[in-house]
């Protein structure tokens, strides 16, 4: 620390001007001695003329005085020299630093810059694969209208306020015959011409609404002057939160299938000769009105059974062939529809059997009924038009009646009815045979 302090530019120049200073005086009196006092001793001249000079003395102080002053001059003139040193160091440091900093701005400017350049081409090549995308997309979405809007279907999308929000042009046209403008926005309801009450009633679209999970109906309703029947189905859509926003319905013609359906029920429930009920069409009735009256006491009987036989369809389909059996059978078929009522059931239940139940009616309903049936089949009989051949036919029918009261089963009831007109069918048979013996 010491040698430092020697080394500064202070000491060094305030130890030259000292060294100045103190040989200024010798050279004046050597420079005096030489021009001025050449003549005496150099001895002499420092006792007699240096010292003992007032103005050599002055002059000699002077110079001595100078002397210091040279040397605290160099000393300061050193230490501005050592500050301009240190302040020229640090402005060379700082200058370095912003040099350094300044490299560094530049790195992270060009950096930057390419960066940008770079973002820029990414950006240009996104929106160009956005705007593909897009396209694509719109295309995708123009080419799912066109197929929505020609879907042989209503596609329609509802609020929860049940009002039309989007729907397919198709099921617009057809199964509204209304333009679009006169649909969306409005309430669906309001649109088919219904009440609120009345169309929320069994509404799938209110179901899908209050449970979350699809539903469907059907209904018949007329369209431009024809009644057809739809089937809804209704789907609930819903947000991240499970909260159903929305219903898809979607509506389709049901009237071809209901019609098949209709026809394959009706071929599986009817005799397909006479066009009455068959057997299982008949067990299914039974089993059905037996478990009602079971949860239901006030609802048994009474029931009046008529159990019905052609007589002698054998010896007709013998003598006539089976032509004249199936016109027998068909012609007692329209005979019993002709004279019952629709909630009355007439069943075929064997070769040339048939089985008529009326509900809620006596014995007496029963009598009256049969005596219809032998006036109208004798009728027929006398005035049939027929082909010559099968002029001889002759409708005849035996019965046997029960009534069903209550506690009594229907089954039951039928046996009896069946015993009855096994016993009817006998006596007729027996007077017959009289008849020939006389």
């Amino acid at each position: 620390m010491a040698l430092k302090a020697f080394n500064t530019k202070a000491f060094k120049f305030g130890l030259s001007g000292a060294l100045l200073g103190a040989t200024a005086p010798f050279i004046y009196a050597l420079f005096n001695f030489h021009f001025f006092h050449a003549s005496m001793t150099f001895h002499e001249y420092l006792r007699h003329v240096l010292l003992d000079s007032p103005d050599e003395i002055a002059a000699h102080a002077f110079i001595s005085g100078a002397a210091v002053v040279m040397g605290v001059a160099g000393t300061m003139v050193g230490k501005l020299r050592d500050n301009d040193a240190r302040h020229q160091g640090e402005i060379e440091a700082k200058n370095a630093e912003l040099e350094a900093k300044q490299a560094e701005l530049s790195d992270l400017t060009q950096n930057l810059e390419r960066k940008v350049v770079e973002g820029q081409h990414e950006l240009v090549e996104t929106a160009r694969k956005l705007k593909q995308a897009n396209s694509k997309l719109l295309r995708q979405i123009e080419i799912q209208r066109k197929i929505a809007g020609n879907v042989p279907s209503l596609l329609a999308l509802l609020d929860t306020n049940m009002s039309y929000v989007e729907m397919n042009e198709y099921g617009a046209r057809q199964f509204l015959g209304k333009p679009l403008v006169d649909i969306l926005g409005h309430k669906c309801y309001e649109v088919i011409g219904g009440k609120d009450e009345v169309c929320i009633k069994d509404c799938a679209a209110k179901k899908a609404f209050q449970s979350g999970k699809e539903a469907s109906h059907s209904r018949t309703v007329e369209i431009r002057g024809r009644q057809i029947t739809t089937e809804n189905k209704s789907i609930p859509l819903k947000n991240d939160e499970g909260v159903v926003t929305h219903v898809l319905q979607i509506v389709t013609d049901a009237t071809a299938r209901k019609k098949e359906e209709d026809e394959l029920k009706r071929r599986a429930n009817r005799d397909a000769l006479t066009g009455v009920y068959n057997k299982h069409y008949l067990n299914l009735f039974l089993e059905n009105e037996e478990r009602k009256n079971i949860t239901d006491k006030r609802r048994r009987g009474p029931y009046t059974v008529i159990f019905a036989d052609l007589d002698n369809l054998k010896d007709a389909n013998d003598t006539y062939g089976h032509e004249a059996g199936d016109i027998l059978l068909k012609k007692a078929a329209q005979v019993f529809i002709d004279n019952t009522r629709h909630e009355d059931i007439v069943a075929r239940v064997g070769g040339d059997e048939f089985v008529i139940i009326l509900p809620h009616s006596g014995p007496e309903e029963g009598e009256v009924l049969i005596g219809r049936f032998v006036r109208q089949a004798e009728e027929w009989s006398a005035s049939k038009n027929l082909s010559e051949h099968l002029a001889g036919l002759r409708l005849g029918i035996s019965y046997g009646l029960s009534t069903s009261i209550y506690g009594t089963d229907l089954v039951d009831a039928i046996k009896m009815a069946d015993t009855g007109m096994y016993r009817a069918k006998k006596e007729k048979k027996a007077i017959n045979a009289d008849r020939r013996e006389g």
